[in-house]
């Protein structure tokens, strides 16, 4: 296990702190950014071709890209506070302290239908703090459900302080859920990566699939990167959860 306040020092000379101010939610555009979107990256799928939006966290984010949370927390407990997120070394840093301020952020480029990726790397912390990568309504907003109720967690860590099960949720329009979890070491870095499209949806870790459903989301969709915080669990503390790249494909033509 890696300490906060340790990994926190450890970055302390080379993190950037996101002081961008945003909205609680993904009210996106669809203006599309194709810079450096060419390579591909450690872990990305080679077969999904060239993205239509990217990220590295290379450098400051670009508030024309970006939703940076600054509001309650989830279901209105603790806080989430542009001050938590960090860049440093080619990767963001969403942390959250054992008094519950955490870190989100949402994309402003949205598609209703399409590929998501991102490379993510975990730390044992709280358990009462459950890293997310998701696909949230362009108009859900930052509580707990979605303004049309659709919602795919293709990456979600439940009371899992040693961060060992990653779980994938999905809610559609007509109030179905479904899920899976399973048993991996997240502390290492993974990918994992959710196929949307009008005729089902996907899940992938590391280019296998380890979900598949014939329902799916329409709504425009905006990635969302959040460790959000549950203060009603035991264990209390804090985490780190790091995000090397984040990608986001067109739907394919054949779909």
């Amino acid at each position: 296990m890696i300490a906060g306040t340790v990994l926190r020092a450890a970055f302390a000379g080379l993190a950037v702190t996101l002081v961008l101010g945003g909205l609680p939610a993904a009210r996106g555009d669809t203006s599309v950014r194709r810079a450096d979107c060419t390579a591909t990256p450690e872990g990305a799928n080679p077969d999904w071709g060239a993205p239509i939006w990217c990220e590295d966290f290379e450098s400051q984010l670009d508030r024309e890209n970006w939703f940076i949370y600054d509001s309650a927390g989830h279901a209105g407990k603790g806080r989430r506070s542009p001050g938590q997120a960090f860049i440093g070394d080619g990767a963001l840093y969403l942390y959250g302290t054992a008094k519950g301020t955490t870190a989100g952020l949402a994309t402003r480029y949205v598609q209703s239908h399409g590929r998501w990726e991102a490379r993510i790397r975990l730390y044992a912390g709280a358990g009462s703090y459950h890293p997310v990568a998701l696909l949230w309504p362009q108009q859900g907003g930052g509580g707990v459900d979605s303004a049309t109720g659709e919602e795919i967690a293709f990456l979600e860590v439940i009371d899992d302080p040693e961060r060992q099960r990653p779980n994938l949720f999905m809610k559609t329009p007509d109030g179905g859920k479904e899920g899976v979890s399973g048993e991996l070491d997240m502390t290492a870095y993974h990918t994992y990566a959710v196929e949307n499209t009008p005729n089902g949806v996907v899940g992938y870790i590391d280019g296998q699939e380890w979900f598949r459903s014939a329902n799916s989301t329409q709504s425009p969709m905006a990635a969302c990167l959040q460790l959000d915080w549950f203060p009603d669990g035991k264990d209390r503390g804090d985490a780190w959860m790091e995000v090397d790249w984040l990608r986001i494909y067109p739907m394919q033509e054949s779909q």
